[in-house]
Order: structure tokens, then C-alpha cells, then sequence
């Protein structure tokens, strides 16, 4: 029997504990005994599928050096009694800045003598360690990736490709599984009543709405996002129903669109999330390393991510935005420069160029520039009503999952790193 310790201490997204728990729940429990050190975020989600977890202290800046002696005493505790083979971090960089409130960090567990690893989401070797956020800032990062003893990379978003021996590659997802009938039959009676209504699914976390360097403009465009995406479905020729999961609701932004029906969720739990996800006509991201576009693919599900791949300077198409609705031009005004960006508040365009090269994976979805209006409608309707070009981009979805869940599963992966 194996005894692996998985860390997860993120506190703004449930990505990372996503990226754990799906690698976690394909281990055989006869083979593999499983243990969660997490921060508060994870602790529900542990105890409904009764995993076994400790939680770490997190009572605020007035008592962070308190909690950080408390930490390490829990983690030492359970290093001692639980005494697991293998230590991996959902995501090391996520262990570095959880430190400033854990008290716990690489160095930390290396100090056990255990194997410690670390899931690599961005192929971080071919980046130089180094992000560049929205509006230009760069941020070096240290290579604690390349410290790692081995190094679990899953697809999506990684592309299969030759690596160091450290490095052990799988599969994100397993199929989903589909509705049954009664399910399905509440969905509809829910979200599509009149058997007419196309669904959209969105979803987002607490950081997308973090203005890290403080930029103006940005703070403008965070404002501006959920209402440019409510002003292009208000242009759809379509009953739209939308099913958002995320901290802030939208419903201020789709109040006056009549044919657009919006359910918001702070939360739901993770069965009902998969399956009203995968039962929707279109999921919407600006978020290209979105789980829940992986998950959206995996269920071949239409997806479109909304970006942005050039510096917009409004100023210099003053002309251009004679033509364009008054609510483009308000926002423009707004806004006024907009720069390139993947992920959407923190930018990173450059930082993900290597990981998406040559990627199999972004064909599975469509891209398009969120500023460039006509494209992004044009993208919306035929995704969500266009029966040929949906099915075109389902194939793709299909002969891509089919390929890399031939990939080594979970079970194989710690089996490997005995070799290293």
C-alpha cells in the first residue's frame, strides 16, 4: 500500500484542488491510501467524498505568525503519523505564495526526505520562469519546477512531447458520465422550458476578478467584461438561457436583455456543475487554462474562449468606433488601451505562447478577440446554432480526448516514479 500526500493550499480558485482530486480518484483504493493537507477552500469538498484531510490555519494577517508555527506543528504531526511515500503539490508556485500564510513551503517538505513532485500546468521549462501579466509587467519566478524530484504533467493543457525521465504525463479527465433521463428532463424543464433555448454555461473564481498591478484600464475593463459579453448575446437571433457559477453575479448586466434568461450560482456542487455543463449547448471562458474548458472538451461541449492578441489603443480608431454601437463606444471611452492577454485578468499572453505551440488541444475550441465585434458574433452564432460546424468541432473534441486517455493513468504514474 502506497501512501500518497497531496498539498493544495490555494485559496482563490478550486482549479488547483480540481487538478489534485482528479488525479487522486482514479488510484485504486486497495493500492493507495490518500491524504489532503489543504487550506479551508478544499475542506467540504473532502469531507462529502469522505477523503481523508487536514486542514491548515488561516486566521488572518494579525495572527500569521501564530498560524505559521501552528502549520508547521500539523505538518510535521501528520509527516510523522500518516508517513507518506510520495509528497506532490497540486501546484508548487501555489505552495510558494500560500507560504506568506502556511508557514509551509518545498523546502519544508524536502527537510521530511520524502519524494516531493509537483503537477506542471504550463510547461514551465519552455517559459524561462518567467509571466508577464496584463499592461507589461514580468514577474521572474524561481525554478521550482526543475527542483522537483519527478513532475506530473496531464493533458489537457499539456502537449505530449518528449521530456526528462522526471516527467510522467496522463489524462485530466475521465469520460463523463451522461444524464440520466430524469436529470436530463429537470434540465430542460429548468433551463430550456420551451424546448427552444440555447444554453450557455459560464463560469469563473474569486482571482478573476483581482486587479494584481492596479492598472486603471484594467480595473475599467473588469467592469466592462460581463457586460460586453451580455451586449453580444443580446445580439443573438436566439432565446439564450444562461447558467453562470462564480462569486459576483451578472444579473445587473443582463437585467434589460428580454430574451436572455440568467441563473447564477455561487456555487454548485461538483456532480451538478459536470452535468449542467455537459448538457449545455456553448461553454464561454476568457480563460484558455480554464479546467472547466478542459472538462467542457472531455464532454464535447462547443466552446469559445474570449481574447485578446494585440495592443488596442482606442484613441487610434476613433474613427472605427463611429460605426460601432454606443455601448462599444462607452466602453472604449472606458477602457481606452487594452492589452493582449490568455487568461483573463492576469494576462500571461506570452507565458502561455509554449505550452499552446504546436498544441493538438486548441483545436478543440474556438478563439476569438473579444474587441473585435463582428468576429466574436459571428464565432457565437455558428457555435451555438450552426448543426454542421458544431459537429465539425465535436469530431476534433473526440479524436483528441480518444487520444490522450491512451495516456498512462494515475495508477501508472506513481508506479513509475519507483524508477527514477
Amino acid at each position: 500500500m502506497k501512501k500518497i500526500l497531496f498539498v493544495t493550499l490555494g485559496h482563490l480558485s478550486a482549479g488547483e484542488f480540481t487538478i489534485a482530486f482528479e488525479f487522486c480518484k482514479r488510484l485504486p483504493p486497495n493500492k493507495f491510501e490518500i491524504c489532503f493537507l489543504t487550506s479551508a477552500k478544499g475542506q467540504n469538498y473532502l469531507e462529502q467524498n469522505r477523503i481523508k484531510h487536514v486542514v491548515l490555519k488561516q486566521t488572518g494577517a494579525n495572527s500569521m505568525s501564530e498560524d505559521k508555527l501552528v502549520n508547521k506543528a500539523i505538518t510535521d504531526r501528520l509527516m510523522s503519523e500518516f508517513r507518506p511515500d510520495y509528497v506532490i503539490a497540486s501546484d508548487v508556485y501555489t505552495l510558494w505564495y500560500s507560504s506568506t500564510w502556511s508557514g509551509v513551503n518545498m523546502e519544508t517538505f524536502r527537510e521530511y526526505g520524502v519524494p516531493f513532485g509537483s503537477f506542471d500546468s504550463y510547461e514551465f521549462d519552455s517559459t524561462n520562469y518567467v509571466q508577464d501579466y496584463y499592461g507589461g509587467y514580468r514577474a521572474t519566478l524561481p525554478d521550482y519546477i526543475r527542483q522537483c524530484d519527478f513532475v506530473i504533467r496531464y493533458c489537457p493543457i499539456n502537449k505530449l512531447q518528449p521530456a526528462d525521465k522526471k516527467v510522467k504525463f496522463t489524462y485530466f479527465y475521465d469520460r463523463p458520465e451522461g444524464m440520466t433521463k430524469p436529470e436530463r428532463l429537470e434540465f430542460e424543464s429548468a433551463f430550456r422550458p420551451s424546448g427552444q433555448e440555447k444554453v450557455i454555461f459560464m463560469a469563473n473564481s474569486d482571482w478573476e476578478n483581482l486587479n494584481v498591478n492596479r492598472l486603471p484600464a484594467l480595473s475599467n475593463l473588469l467592469c466592462w467584461c460581463p457586460k460586453m459579453i451580455m451586449h453580444y448575446l443580446a445580439e443573438l437571433d436566439e432565446k439564450v438561457t444562461i447558467i453562470h457559477v462564480g462569486p459576483r453575479s451578472w444579473e445587473q448586466e443582463s437585467g434589460n436583455k428580454k430574451h436572455i434568461k440568467y441563473f447564477h450560482f455561487n456555487h454548485i456542487n461538483p456532480q451538478d456543475f459536470d452535468k449542467y455543463l455537459g448538457a449545455s449547448d456553448l461553454f464561454l471562458t476568457t480563460n484558455i487554462i480554464s479546467s472547466t474548458l478542459a472538462k467542457a472538451v472531455y464532454a464535447s461541449v462547443p466552446s469559445i474562449v474570449l481574447q485578446n492578441d494585440k495592443l488596442v489603443n482606442f484613441s487610434r480608431i476613433s474613427e472605427q468606433l463611429l460605426k460601432m454601437p454606443d455601448w462599444y463606444q462607452e466602453m472604449a471611452n472606458d477602457v481606452k488601451v487594452a492589452y493582449p492577454y490568455r487568461l483573463f485578468p492576469f494576462g500571461w499572453f506570452n507565458f502561455l505562447s509554449s505550452v499552446l505551440e504546436n498544441n493538438e488541444y486548441v483545436d478543440t475550441f474556438i478563439s476569438t478577440s473579444i474587441f473585435q465585434k463582428g468576429k466574436t458574433l459571428n464565432a457565437l452564432r455558428t457555435y451555438i446554432s450552426d448543426k454542421d460546424s458544431r459537429i465539425s468541432l465535436q469530431h476534433k473534441q473526440n479524436m483528441y480526448i480518444n487520444k490522450i486517455l491512451q495516456l498512462p493513468s494515475s495508477a501508472d504514474v506513481i508506479d513509475s516514479l519507483e524508477n527514477l
